[in-house]
C-alpha cells in the first residue's frame, strides 16, 4: 500500500527574513476565535469581561501558559536533557513545551487575574475551558503542518509516513487530537453551557444595563478537564511517547499519568461544584 509521505512545508511564506509558520497561524487563529467568543457572550450578558478586559486576559494567559509548559517539559518530560545545560531552558525558540504544564499555568494565569480584576475564577475559568478545546483543535493542526507529535507505527489505510520520525507509516495521531480533545470536547461543553443557562442563568434588564446572575460556576470547567482528560488519555494508545520517556509499567505514557490526575481532579471539583455551587453576579451594559 502507498502511504501519504508528510512533506508540508511549515513556513507560509516569508517576509524580509520574517517567517510566518502555519503553528503560529493554527494558534492566532484560536485566539481571534476566542475572542470573539467572549465578546458575543459578554453582548448577551453570559461573560462579565468586556472587550478590554479580555485582551488584558489573553496577556495573563500567554505568559502564565508559556511558563508552565516550559517548565513541565523541562523538569518533568527532559530534565536529563537540561541539567547539565541550564541556560538551554529559556531557549523556547528550540522547542520542547508541555500541554499539562501548559494547563497548570492558565490556572496560575487565571487565579491572578481573577484576583486582580475581582471576577469570580470559576466563572473565568468555564469560559477559558470553552475556548481552550477550540485552541486545541488549531493546534493539533499545527503540530500536523510541523510534521511533529506523529504517532505509533501502523498500517490503517489513511497512515502517514513522517519523514522526521523515520520511514514506517504511522497514525496521524495529531489530527486524531483535533477532533477528539479539541472539536468533540467544546461540542459537548456547549451543550453543558446550553443546559446551565436553561437552569442556573437569570438576566434582567433595565435601561441601560444586564443584571446578570450565576446561580453556580465551574461545571464547565471540572467537565473539560474530565472531557480532555478521557480523551487525550484514549489518544495517547496511538501517539509515540516521548523517546527520552517511553512507557511506564510497560504499558502507559507520561501523558497519560498526567491525564489520569486530569481525570481524577476534576471529578472531585465537579462534586465539590455540585455541592457547594459558587454563584456569580453582575452588570453589563447593554449595546445600542
Amino acid at each position: 500500500m502507498e502511504y501519504y509521505t508528510h512533506n508540508i512545508d511549515p513556513v507560509l511564506f516569508e517576509f524580509f527574513g520574517l517567517q510566518i509558520r502555519y503553528y503560529g497561524l493554527m494558534y492566532l487563529t484560536g485566539f481571534v476565535a476566542a475572542y470573539y467568543i467572549f465578546k458575543h457572550r459578554h453582548a448577551h450578558g453570559l461573560f462579565k469581561l468586556d472587550s478590554e478586559r479580555v485582551q488584558d486576559l489573553f496577556t495573563y494567559m500567554m505568559i502564565s501558559m508559556i511558563v508552565g509548559a516550559r517548565i513541565f517539559y523541562v523538569f518533568i518530560y527532559n530534565w536529563e536533557q537540561y541539567k547539565s545545560n541550564l541556560l538551554e531552558v529559556f531557549y523556547i525558540w528550540q522547542g520542547g513545551l508541555s500541554f499539562h504544564g501548559a494547563a497548570v499555568g492558565f490556572i496560575i494565569g487565571m487565579i491572578l487575574y481573577s484576583r486582580k480584576y475581582k471576577i469570580g475564577f470559576w466563572h473565568l475559568a468555564d469560559h477559558v475551558a470553552m475556548v481552550s478545546s477550540l485552541g486545541i483543535f488549531f493546534g493539533r493542526f499545527g503540530n500536523f503542518t510541523n510534521g511533529e507529535l506523529w504517532g505509533r507505527p501502523t498500517d490503517v489505510p489513511w497512515a502517514v509516513i513522517f519523514p522526521a520520525a523515520d520511514s514506517l507509516p504511522r497514525h496521524p495521531s495529531q489530527i486524531y487530537q483535533a477532533f477528539c480533545e479539541g472539536l468533540f470536547v467544546f461540542l459537548i461543553l456547549l451543550v453543558i453551557d446550553y443546559r446551565e443557562r436553561k437552569k442556573y442563568l437569570h438576566v434582567n434588564e433595565t435601561k441601560n444595563k444586564l443584571n446578570v446572575s450565576w446561580e453556580r460556576t465551574g461545571i464547565l470547567a471540572s467537565s473539560w478537564l474530565i472531557l480532555y482528560g478521557i480523551g487525550r488519555f484514549i489518544i495517547e494508545f496511538f501517539r509515540e511517547p516521548d523517546r527520552q520517556l517511553g512507557y511506564y509499567f510497560e504499558y502507559f505514557s507520561m501523558g497519560q499519568i498526567l491525564c489520569s490526575i486530569m481525570i481524577v481532579a476534576g471529578i472531585y471539583l465537579l462534586i465539590l461544584n455540585l455541592r457547594s455551587p459558587k454563584q456569580e453576579t453582575y452588570q453589563v451594559a447593554k449595546e445600542s
